[in-house]
């Protein structure tokens, strides 16, 4: 959505104004007119035909910039009222900007022979839509059919298995040097096409094939322009910190803006690991790299099932991944992975504790919706959970929904997110897979009222001026949208959030994830009310167009 030079004239009047620069609160009127913030002073006197929004003991600040979205098709489906699927759980938070590319799959640059398995592909993190509605190839295109559809603003991310798939399909290989050239050349024309930044996703395939060195020639594109590499990492777990000094590596080689993408510290076994990863980046750092993060505010990960299967077995794509799958020699080999390794792949099953930390977000089959895996098998009649029984259930259900399941998996420690957020450079990302058929993990919907109920208001990680920088101006500068997003001054546009610190909160569960949060009273993008009290505006889609 443009900013709206026709939309309606407000003042808000006697807000705490937090700016986005971390700078104290001031009690202050702001009027909007034109699409952009035209005043902020003490006492402003409005004039006919301007909206007045008493705004006394509330708290206005720019609108949050979610770095970790996986909104990416849903936000190009047309709507006829309200906002895109995609977009609406963000605008009710007070997101006004969201960040899409994630994990290195980002829905292009795509080749037309590749299409509907591409779509297969990445289905599982970016959703699906109608193939109709995929007019474009690459990644300009993508990005033009992005903004004409979002009702939010948006920064796209080139996708490091996208562009591996591009060039050399699904091989289980390193690239010849005229396929890392193509690859470079590719990225360096999604930049040049207003590409934010490269991400990679080490976990899932193909990037999971990747060395460091082909990593370090993809991010020298990248540096070259200044453009940050976003990174999720190779192990968030056994082998986090090996992980980590890959990624540092690949910085410190390339010069690289390095961005990592939902730090945490995933299985019990790991959790005491969460100081030596926070004192290894900030020496990083200390040492010349750029640094920046992102977190979610909840001890629960969520991801596509396929990081079920190691990547051996989805080489060559859905198809061949799903033949391995209904082989019983290829399934029993499987099984003693999930077992018992633990060192080549960052295997969630085991950092999930088995069935009984895994949850079942989004499958057509009914009934199974919101079970554990465990509870899943159970009430299909196995009791031992590390059977071939149990565990052929689980595969028989990728079969059946075409890898097409998505999960919930509990790894996580709550002192841990806290100390991954009190670092300055650590943003706020939802990483929320939207799933509208599912049951979505609810920092789709409650992240941000989370980041300002439970880690600002109740445990005082940051306070609340801190906090609205991270999800504002300091987000919006790691994209590159610094000049046009992320700060509330004159002459800005006028993307605002008006929200009660004092209640604000998130209200979804895993039961329950579509619950708004409260606290949030308006949400304006472009000078246009998109949002009030958890409910979007009508009119929000015909604005946008």
């Amino acid at each position: 959505m443009p900013t709206a030079t026709n939309a309606p004239p407000v003042v808000i009047r006697s807000a705490s104004v937090l700016d986005g620069s971390g700078a104290d609160p001031v009690v202050a009127d702001v009027r909007t007119a034109g699409g952009v913030i035209e005043r902020i002073a003490p006492g402003i006197t409005p004039v006919e035909g301007d909206e007045v929004v008493d705004a006394g003991g509330l708290t206005l600040a720019p609108g949050f910039v979610d770095l970790h979205s996986h909104s990416d098709l849903y936000t190009v489906q047309p709507v006829d009222a309200g906002a895109p699927v995609g977009d609406e759980p963000k605008l009710i938070q007070g997101c006004t900007v969201q960040v899409f590319g994630q994990d290195g799959l980002s829905a292009a640059p795509v080749r037309e022979d590749d299409l509907d398995d591409f779509r297969r592909s990445i289905a599982g993190l970016d959703g699906d839509i109608d193939r109709s509605l995929w007019t474009w190839r690459s990644f300009g295109e993508y990005l033009a059919a992005v903004r004409r559809g979002s009702t939010t603003r948006a920064a796209g991310l080139v996708g490091h298995s996208t562009l591996r798939r591009f060039v050399m399909g699904m091989d289980n290989r390193p690239p010849t040097l005229d396929e890392l050239s193509e690859m470079q050349a590719v990225l360096a024309e999604s930049l040049d096409a207003g590409a934010a930044g490269i991400s990679t996703g080490l976990v899932y395939v193909p990037a999971a094939f990747a060395d460091t060195d082909e990593l370090v020639a993809l991010c020298e594109v990248a540096a070259a322009r200044g453009k940050p590499f976003f990174v999720h990492v190779r192990s968030e777990s056994e082998h986090l910190l090996e992980a980590t000094d890959e990624v540092i590596e690949v910085a410190q080689r390339s010069g690289v803006h390095l961005h990592y993408s939902h730090i945490k510290a995933a299985g019990k076994r790991n959790w005491d690991k969460a100081g030596e990863l926070v004192e290894r980046l900030q020496h990083a750092a200390d040492s010349g790299v750029k640094l920046t993060a992102d977190l979610h505010p909840y001890i629960a990960g969520s991801s596509t099932a396929t990081v079920l299967v190691p990547p051996w077995a989805l080489e060559g794509g859905p198809d061949a991944a799903l033949r391995r799958l209904s082989d019983t020699a290829v399934r029993d080999r499987i099984r003693t992975q999930l077992l018992t390794d633990v060192d080549t792949w960052d295997n969630w099953y085991d950092f999930s504790s088995g069935w009984g930390g895994i949850r079942i977000a989004g499958a057509r089959r009914p009934g199974v919706l919101g079970k554990s895996f465990a509870r899943f098998i159970q009430d299909e009649g196995v009791e031992d959970l590390t059977s071939p029984a149990a565990f052929d259930l689980v595969f028989d259900l990728l079969v059946e929904e075409q890898l097409g399941v998505t999960l919930i998996s509990f790894n996580g420690l709550e002192d841990n997110v806290m100390k991954f957020f009190s670092q300055p450079y650590v943003g706020v990302g939802s990483d929320g897979v939207v799933n509208p058929d599912g049951l979505p993990h609810p920092r789709l919907y409650g992240t941000f009222g989370r980041v300002l109920g439970r880690l600002v208001r109740e445990h005082g990680v940051v306070d609340l001026a801190e906090a609205v920088r991270r999800m504002t101006s300091h987000a919006a500068r790691i994209v590159g949208l610094g000049d046009t997003a992320g700060t509330l001054a004159v002459g800005r546009p006028a993307d605002l959030v008006l929200f009660d610190a004092n209640t604000v909160l998130d209200r979804a569960t895993y039961e329950e994830p579509r619950l708004a949060p409260i606290g949030v009273h308006r949400v304006w993008l472009g000078g246009r009310t998109v949002a009030r009290n958890g409910v979007i505006e009508p009119t929000v889609a015909a604005a946008a167009r």
